[in-house]
């Protein structure tokens, strides 16, 4: 009984290192992190007497997520394997149009909604397309958003579609293909807000 004791625990001993060694190496490639952001020229600062805006920025079920989506058939939905947003969309593009309305000069401060801060108008926008549509390649990139601006006691709808195409098949075309979608779409989203609230 004394020599099968501390054979035991060798075993027991060994297997646990061979536990702990498949849990520490891993034979799936690294992940890419892509950056979306705001394009455009340096900000020229707030006009004299621009209003305060809010913004929320949410997104549908199925788009809370830090993947690159593509869409095939209509109505099938996976990941890219290996590439990720930097965050989640609700944050990475929320902070993206916060910082092309900011730069727009026709706001004098952008908060988010959630912060609580009073601002003079208020703008809700739910993302509801954010795609690599890979029926056949290069890809076509679909971006949809919608909701509404409230501008003292008016509100008016905001509806922005925006379609783009990759210039090949490759990750780093794709994710370019995306932020053309978001450029796309912030200049549809500023030129809609001109209509709603005027200069």
């Amino acid at each position: 009984m004394p020599q099968t004791f501390p054979k035991a625990m060798l075993l027991a001993a060994a297997a646990l290192s061979a536990g702990c060694s498949s849990l520490l190496t891993s034979d799936a490639p690294a992940e890419t992190v892509y950056w979306l952001e705001a394009a455009g020229e340096a900000p020229p600062g707030p006009r004299a007497g621009a209003p305060s805006l809010a913004l929320r920025f949410i997104a549908a079920p199925g788009l809370d997520t830090d993947r690159l989506l593509v869409r095939r058939n209509g109505a099938t939905v996976n990941s890219y394997e290996g590439a990720r947003w930097a965050d989640n969309l609700p944050e990475v593009l929320g902070a993206v149009f916060r910082t092309v309305l900011e730069d727009s000069g026709r706001f004098s401060r952008v908060s988010a909604a959630s912060s609580g801060i009073q601002a003079d108008q208020r703008l809700d926008l739910e993302l509801h397309a954010f795609f690599a549509m890979a029926d056949q390649p290069p890809p076509e990139i679909e971006m949809e958003l919608r909701g509404y601006v409230l501008c003292g006691s008016e509100t008016s709808p905001i509806r922005i579609s925006s379609r783009t195409t990759a210039a090949d098949n490759t990750l780093t075309s794709i994710a370019a293909g995306f932020q053309r979608a978001v450029d796309l779409s912030a200049a549809s989203l500023l030129d809609q807000l001109d209509g709603a609230c005027g200069p």
